[in-house]
């Protein structure tokens, strides 16, 4: 328990079946997390196990809160979730976001909140039972090799060039992915100029493309974010929305209402420009 960002180590006692709700407080924004979801941002370790008693030692994110609540019936379907893990005395796991997901995405859900069960088995193990999608992970103490991977900065760059791209959100989240681009770029020219890195050749050649994808990648997203933002037309407000369906219907009623001579004229005026280009 070496993470600086976390909270002093904290006793949970349970005599049943429970809940843990590990949920984003609602004072902190999405953008807040861009730092954070660098490492993990909780972490939990048994410390008793018996039929009537469990022990578990909690740390969380200060931004976190965690609630302890009775077990409820629950789905069965685990499609899309994240494996469950077993824990005896002395072991335990980190709750990391999953490489290359969205932070919009991993913000949303830690703000509706991630619940895991907790639970005793016959074989004196105590079982962590997710109830979240696998963008977050419970992930064991002895696998954790997220620190043996390589220099964050990189491991940072390269998962986000391996996120698939959404560009059905809305601005905020888009803005959200440009600001975490910057700040991983940020990190990158910081290590590079380490004077200790930068007599390593082939590193900085891996920093330089990198940085370059980066840069094309929020150079895309950019475009998309400013069309989302800019107002398509004077006569509506900044924020009308107008899909696809309705301006096809908006252009069959006017096809209807206009003269056949015109409709004509527009097909053939469509035609030219479409073969000029």
């Amino acid at each position: 328990m070496f993470e600086p960002l976390l909270t002093q180590p904290k006793v949970i006692e349970v005599t049943e079946k429970t809940l843990f709700v590990v949920k984003l407080c609602d004072s902190v924004s999405d953008f807040s997390l861009l730092q954070a979801m660098g490492g993990h941002v909780a972490e939990c370790i048994v410390i008793a196990s018996e039929p009537n008693y469990m022990g578990v030692l909690v740390r969380i994110h200060p931004f976190l809160t965690l609630d302890i609540l009775p077990a409820v019936a629950h789905s069965d379907n685990t499609l899309g979730r994240s494996s469950s893990i077993e824990r005896c005395v002395g072991q335990g796991f980190r709750l990391f976001s999953a490489l290359g997901a969205s932070p919009a995405m991993c913000a949303n859900l830690l703000r509706q909140g991630l619940s895991f069960e907790v639970s005793y088995l016959e074989n004196g193990d105590i079982a962590f039972c997710p109830l979240f999608e696998s963008k977050w992970q419970l992930v064991a103490l002895e696998n954790d090799l997220r620190l043996f991977g390589g220099p964050i900065e990189i491991r940072r760059a390269k998962s986000i060039l391996a996120r698939q791209l959404d560009l059905d959100v809305n601005s905020e989240s888009l803005l959200l992915e440009l600001s975490e681009i910057e700040t991983v770029r940020n990190d990158l020219r910081h290590f590079v100029s380490d004077s200790s890195h930068a007599r390593h050749r082939a590193l900085v050649n891996e920093v330089s493309e990198l940085d370059n994808q980066l840069l094309q990648k929020k150079q895309l997203i950019s475009r998309y974010y400013h069309q989302a933002i800019e107002r398509p037309n004077w006569q509506r407000a900044a924020n009308h929305v107008e899909n696809n369906d309705d301006l096809l219907r908006k252009l069959a009623y006017y096809q209807l209402l206009a003269p056949q001579e015109l409709n004509t004229m527009v097909e053939q005026m469509f035609l030219d420009e479409t073969q000029i280009v």
